[in-house]
């Protein structure tokens, strides 16, 4: 299935492309017991790398989301579902254990069940007591479910997704230094922590005043290289037209998505759809601008909200990239003064809409958003 090769969400299987060295340092962290916090964009392929390591070492695994998380008793609900889930992926067969978990959760004011789910699959339950609601046990019950993997002798990945928006919490500081009190004693689980703005998220691991300073190694996800999609495509286009990709077409495809993962997969996943024979430049530029046209709206929220000297940056750079903010060309074009170029630039860099490349040059991240202020 084409949508299988290109998904515009987790790649997996024959979609995952590359990533070697970062899968590589990903699981070296795992190996070691080093917690990981990992920074790139939105839509860079994180989550897709993150499973693609735990699979492949087959190594049992948690996974919760915060980004819908609004007060401490939805962080709360997250922490009651890792609980199923961690005690599920170190024993499916939870009855075997069942005695271990009495022991191990008794006085946490909960009580662990243990039903039955379609199928007859047995899985873990928590039920919680109305006094567990009033109090955080965030750092108890992570070191409960640390206790539980090193009594029967499991190691287990924890992932925690969109993290950063603890950290919009008013009760944000004290629920970050529970984390950390349970990540700094944890002696069978290993961290994981990622989410899609990086500004948020890398400032609660790398500010001093906060209970995450520099609690684990960070890693940084970069756009895949061309020479390495190059293998990839050329792979799955003899899979499709029995040959190599045209030279134009690839050329062109690296250029509309600018390396961008979620769209090359988007620009590709119309090509395998549509194109009988192998696609040429022409028929690249045309799946991308119907794609961009496609998604107007999402692509269009994220700069609807910018401030009117956002928005006057941003068009500055769709057309000119440059290091040289405070320069007199851009200052003549931005038609603005340095101070509120130079505020401009520091709040688009913190909402992740423009980012400095290798050269130093700043760009719009997103090319989508590039393509449409250029057309419209």
């Amino acid at each position: 299935m084409v949508a299988n090769l290109f998904p515009l969400g987790v790649a997996e299987g024959e979609a995952f492309c590359n990533r070697v060295k970062e899968r590589r340092e990903l699981g070296g962290n795992i190996n070691n017991g080093d917690d990981t916090v990992i920074s790139a964009p939105r839509r860079y392929g994180k989550s897709s790398l993150i499973k693609k390591v735990v699979t492949d070492m087959q190594v049992p695994y948690a996974w919760i989301d915060f980004l819908t998380v609004s007060t401490k008793d939805e962080v709360q609900s997250q922490i009651a579902k890792l609980v199923a889930q961690a005690i599920y992926a170190i024993s499916p067969d939870v009855k075997k254990i069942q005695s271990q978990l009495g022991k191990v959760f008794k006085g946490l004011g909960s009580e662990i069940s243990i039903g039955l789910n379609v199928g007859s699959v047995v899985s873990a339950g928590i039920t919680l007591h109305p006094d567990f609601e009033k109090k955080l046990h965030i750092e108890e019950t992570l070191l409960k479910l640390d206790e539980l993997a090193l009594a029967l002798g499991k190691r287990i990945v924890f992932v925690f997704d969109e993290f950063q928006q603890v950290s919009l919490l008013k009760e944000g500081a004290v629920i970050e230094g529970m984390i950390r009190h349970a990540v700094e004693r944890s002696k069978a689980v290993t961290y994981v922590f990622s989410g899609s703005n990086r500004h948020l998220l890398l400032s609660m691991f790398s500010s001093s005043s906060r209970a995450l300073y520099r609690l684990c190694q960070t890693m940084l996800i970069e756009r895949i290289d061309a020479k390495e999609y190059k293998i990839f495509l050329n792979e799955l286009a003899k899979e499709k037209w029995e040959t190599d990709l045209e030279d134009g077409a690839f050329e062109k495809i690296m250029h509309c998505s600018e390396r961008h993962p979620f769209y090359v997969n988007a620009i590709c996943n119309k090509l395998w759809k549509e194109c009988e024979s192998s696609p040429n430049a022409s028929n690249v530029e045309e799946a991308w601008a119907w794609f961009v046209s496609s998604n107007k709206i999402s692509i269009v929220s994220d700069i609807i909200d910018l401030s009117a000297n956002q928005k006057r940056i941003i068009n500055c750079l769709a057309t000119d990239p440059t290091s040289e903010i405070r320069g007199k060309t851009f200052l003549l074009k931005a038609k603005l003064s340095p101070s509120s170029i130079v505020q401009s630039v520091k709040a688009l860099e913190a909402k992740d809409i423009i980012y400095r490349d290798e050269d130093g040059d700043y760009r719009i991240l997103d090319p989508a958003i590039r393509f449409y202020l250029l057309n419209h």
